[in-house]
């Protein structure tokens, strides 16, 4: 990281601009152990919006450290610390394993909340150093470095402790080993592995409560898996997407160390989603977390396992029409769409060295030519794909909503509360949309008689699931870096730009928004029955709207099987 004036330092190959901010000593508990400072994107490379971005960045961080020092100042009058001179041997364990739990909570946290490139490698560095250091330590039983911190930690807990110098090395051994076996499992996450906390960390009793009885009401466990088994089989995704605010919910609550979520009140509710809202997570984000947590709890009081619901009555926020179209995603510009489909993947035949193989020449075309999903598209059969005597050939498709691509200012609440389901494939969830003449003469149709003679019953045979069950999960992240390496740079310019293409190619021919709609896999518009009992729009009106679409010509050469490896190509410079 290259410093070139106070706080700001740029780094990276794109020489993009950070923010580096000391964490003041009195908030140091404030954050994760270890933490010491704070660096952030200013997301530009040009050193004169930097500085402008600076300025606006060092307010926000001097508020953020002001709220921490008023928030430590109340929960220190309010925590009575216990004075111990030794600790058992169920103690010590409980307090590693509280300390495990907490930090693989907090590192899934900033994961799902992405890391650029520089950012992602930077955290493995430390990640990797920090296992070399402390594993020598360990391997040599030296504890003492580690003490501090272990001691520390034990305050937050509420715990003082004298211990004598036989008691200390074994606490600290002890303490030392979990750490070292967190940093494991961290660089297990580092590398592409799904590391569940609550598999591999359990929750356990806060270390203070240890040997006390702490029952008031239903533990945090117990009233998530009332939730899940509400549903049967609940999706894995949804179930990931439910467990994001409830595990963050349940780390606030042991910072005001409260013993369960009977003890949350209405006020605790309120003051979590202003911690959101001060982290800057976006506004549909948080309104989505406080919807989660407000189900989470209805069930469980429904099932008498809570007396009362905490979040029945928090409010969001709401953003202004300026605000979201701030926030809205471009389409590519026709420049950009030479740009990428003239690109070595499209025309040298080039592929991703890792799982997407030929998914990464079809899906952004297939994406291009249908408006369709990434992991619609990724989940695809080849019996998906079939031919209408009269019409020609189409592509069967899931409905596979998400909240992350509202192509329609006029969305419902239904419709958006719905794209957190993932929707079963069967003949209500799907519809039906025309395979273009540009797709079949790219050679779609050679590439699905190819697959088929290799005995796959999938289109993309070589895609997994993820952590979160998504077959695009991998290649969204390889497009991502094969983008920017074509110089797509903006944050609005991403995979899902080209079903905003779509969208304005459709519009460009005044097609109606009902077929428009259902095209692009939203609710019609006629209403939840309509819409969840078929397509609402039948197959010859979306195919005679489709043939209306004039596709501009790519410069993309037909499908061959891939012949190389895509590598990193020399960067271009503009910014697009």
């Amino acid at each position: 990281m290259k410093s070139t004036s106070e706080h700001l330092f740029s780094r990276g190959k794109t020489g993009n601009f950070y923010i580096r901010r000391r964490i003041p000593t009195a908030i140091l508990s404030a954050y994760p152990t270890g933490k010491a400072e704070i660096v952030r994107s200013l997301r530009t490379s040009d050193k004169g919006e930097a500085t402008k971005r600076l300025r606006l960045e060092q307010v926000r961080i001097d508020a953020e450290f002001a709220a921490h020092s008023v928030s430590l100042k109340e929960r220190n009058e309010a925590l009575k610390l216990s004075h111990v001179k030794s600790l058992t041997d169920e103690q010590i364990c409980g307090l590693a394993q509280y300390w495990a739990h907490r930090v693989l909570l907090r590192d899934a946290e900033v994961r799902q909340n992405g890391m650029d490139e520089d950012e992602f490698d930077e955290h493995g560095e430390v990640l990797a150093q920090q296992r070399t250091e402390l594993g020598k330590l360990l391997a040599r039983g030296q504890v003492k470095p580690i003490l501090p911190a272990m001691l520390g930690f034990m305050h937050l807990c509420g715990l003082d402790a004298e211990l004598s110098a036989e008691a200390a090395q074994k606490a600290g051994y002890i303490f030392l080993e979990t750490v070292v076996k967190t940093l494991d499992l961290q660089l297990s996450r580092q590398a592409g592995n799904a590391v569940n906390t609550d598999v591999v960390a359990p929750e356990v009793s806060h270390p203070a409560k240890i040997g006390i009885e702490t029952s008031t009401g239903s533990g945090w466990d117990e009233v998530f898996k009332s939730w899940q088994d509400y549903v049967n089989d609940r999706p894995k995704s949804t179930v990931i997407g439910y467990q994001t605010p409830w595990g963050q919910l349940k780390m606030f609550a042991a910072d005001l160390n409260l013993k369960g979520p009977a003890e949350l009140t209405p006020k605790h509710i309120s003051e979590f989603v202003s911690g959101m809202k001060k982290a800057e997570l976006e506004v549909p984000t948080i309104n989505g977390r406080i919807n989660k947590l407000k189900e989470i709890f209805r069930i469980a009081v429904g099932k008498n396992l809570l007396l009362s619901n905490p979040a029945e009555n928090t409010l969001g926020f709401k953003e202004s029409k300026k605000e979201k179209g701030e926030k809205k995603r471009l389409p590519f510009t026709l420049q950009d769409i030479d740009v990428l489909f003239g690109s070595s993947v499209f025309t040298q035949h080039l592929r991703s060295s890792g799982q997407a193989g030929e998914a990464s020449y079809w899906i952004p075309l297939m994406m291009f030519y249908t408006g369709a999903r990434p992991e619609e598209i990724a989940g695809l059969e080849l019996s998906d794909i079939q031919r209408d005597e009269k019409l020609g050939w189409r592509f069967v498709i899931t409905d596979l909503l998400d909240g992350d691509d509202c192509l329609f200012e006029d969305d419902s609440n239904s419709e958006k509360d719905a794209r957190e389901k993932r929707l079963l494939k069967n003949n209500s969830s799907r519809r039906q949309l025309p395979i273009a003449k540009e797709l079949i003469e790219l050679g779609f149709l050679r590439y699905v008689e190819w697959v088929r003679g290799q005995d796959s019953t999938r289109l993309f045979p070589t895609l997994s699931k993820d952590f979160h069950g998504k077959l695009g999960g991998a290649f969204s992240k390889w497009f991502g870096r094969y983008k920017t390496e074509l110089g797509f740079t903006s944050p609005k310019k991403v995979l899902y730009s080209l079903r905003h293409n779509m969208k304005d190619l459709m519009e460009a021919v005044k097609i109606d928004t009902k077929p428009m709609k259902r095209i692009l896999g939203h609710a019609s518009g006629d209403g939840t029955i309509t819409d969840n009992y078929g397509s609402g729009v039948p197959f010859h009106v979306i195919h005679e709207e489709f043939s209306k679409i004039k596709f501009p010509a790519l410069p993309a050469l037909p499908w061959q099987p891939g012949v190389g490896y895509w590598r990193k190509e020399k960067r271009n410079s503009a910014t697009k």
